[in-house]
């Protein structure tokens, strides 16, 4: 029997202490869950510095407004613009140091900075591009606590290039490398992804800009280690799906896939195959294997190589299968229909809550109920083999490692039924926040051999 999808259960009316006592059961079902690291680093380094990160798609009031047939079955009280009290009041309550928030309204960032702006906090905007017939209101918005962290370089983009099919529509993502206070630097990086679930070739093209940026940011002379990164946001992909897979593993053989599939979200029929080569090399400045920057004569060099090899001999045609390519990557062949980074992210949650059977949901709209956003951080663990600085990366060649520390805990979808659905009188969005505590470990020490 489907208890989420027949009619709706009596509930009491929402009055004032029911709100109350409600938030109170919220706050205390959203425990800090602690993870035990693989390894602990904390021998082979000077200093730990410890911090928070919460990440929130807070819903936009215009998308809302646009979109109301998703919320007919909301209070309508539940959806006016005094619902952006409630998540400032949440915000408050988890005392993160960075705070990333998607589908934030360019109007609400004099309030928020009126009320965080007090307490420490500054901020960073960017606003989803303007297209022509595609016009948003909206963006990524990113708090940081100044006392821990200095802002050195804001590296935003917007996700569209003009003449670049799969690059046309209006997202955005932040990039911001910061300074912390002992220190040590950080990247934080904050997107939110095309919906659409017929549009996955659209998001694989929208991650590996970010990817491409992150990397160019952090790493700029793409050798191992480089600055530790949180990447947040709202991914519009669900766990396991190609997308995904692309950010956990590295690697993603694209052209395997319809559109539909490659971010997971529904199945569509008669869809065909992404085809090899997603973009023009000139047009976004790096070749899809590697996510590196190049500059023309490279690119053209790397095309001219498989293009040799692959119309060649049989066995030259055999032999670009194993081909290695110096200007791209060392990690991995390059094939034709093939997309790779050289980031190791884990997510920071696991997708299954602590019983080990519910799945943990980030967001739930009428009766959907499914996880697509997510906080991934650089992971020190896997390191690759066979670093630039000619030994094996089982030694410590980055300068800070970073951990996770704890997580806290998601509400499942049987939870927030019994809540109300989103939005309601507790929650003001119909995302779940996301809230990952770290810690980072920097300056090494000298002749350390890096693992236990």
């Amino acid at each position: 029997m489907n208890l989420f999808k027949d009619k709706e259960p009596h509930r009491i009316p929402i009055t004032k202490d029911v709100c109350q006592e409600r938030w109170k059961q919220h706050a205390l079902s959203r425990v800090w869950r602690h993870i035990v690291p693989a390894t602990i680093p904390w021998k082979h380094y000077n200093k730990k510095f410890e911090f928070s990160v919460v990440s929130y798609n807070i819903l936009s009031q215009l998308l809302l407004e646009n979109n109301k047939y998703l919320y007919k079955s909301i209070n309508s009280d539940c959806l006016k613009p005094d619902r952006f009290q409630l998540i400032i009041k949440e915000l408050e309550s988890y005392d993160a140091d960075i705070v990333c928030l998607q589908e934030f309204d360019h109007q609400n960032r004099e309030i928020f900075a009126s009320h965080f702006g007090p307490k420490g906090f500054d901020n960073i905007y960017q606003r989803k591009p303007h297209i022509p017939y595609q016009e948003k209101d909206d963006g990524c918005f990113m708090m940081y606590r100044k006392e821990k962290f200095k802002l050195i370089k804001d590296a935003s983009l917007g996700l569209y290039k003009s003449g670049e099919g799969l690059l046309d529509k209006p997202n955005c993502a932040q990039i911001a490398l910061f300074e912390c206070n002992d220190g040590s630097q950080l990247c934080v990086a904050n997107t939110h992804l095309l919906y659409n679930p017929r549009r996955g070739d659209i998001k694989l093209a929208q991650l590996s800009l970010i990817l491409n940026q992150i990397q160019k940011t952090v790493n700029p002379l793409e050798q191992c280690g480089g600055v530790p990164v949180v990447f947040c946001g709202d991914f519009n992909t669900c766990p396991s799906a190609p997308l995904y897979n692309l950010m956990k593993y590295g690697k993603l053989q694209y052209s395997e896939y319809t559109p539909d599939k490659i971010s997971g979200q529904k199945g569509f029929k008669k869809l065909h195959k992404v085809a090899p080569g997603l973009w023009n090399d000139s047009e976004m400045g790096f070749h899809e294997h590697g996510l590196v920057h190049r500059d023309e004569n490279e690119l053209i060099q790397c095309r001219e190589t498989y293009r040799s090899l692959s119309q060649g001999s049989s066995l030259l045609a055999q032999a670009y299968r194993d081909l290695k390519c110096s200007k791209c990557s060392d990690l991995y062949p390059y094939k034709q229909g093939s997309i790779s980074h050289n980031i190791n992210f884990r997510s920071a949650y696991d997708h299954i809550d602590s019983d080990g059977r519910t799945k943990e949901v980030t967001t739930y709209i009428q009766n959907d109920a499914r996880t697509v956003d997510y906080i991934w951080y650089s992971n020190h663990d896997n390191t690759p083999q066979n670093c630039a600085h000619g030994h094996s990366c089982d030694k410590h060649c980055s300068s800070s490692v970073l951990t996770l520390k704890s997580i806290r805990r998601l509400l499942t979808k049987p939870e927030l039924f019994n809540m109300g659905k989103l939005p309601n009188k507790i929650l003001g969005s119909d995302h779940q926040a996301l809230h990952a505590s770290f810690t980072m470990y920097s300056e090494p020490v000298p002749n350390s051999s890096g693992r236990n």
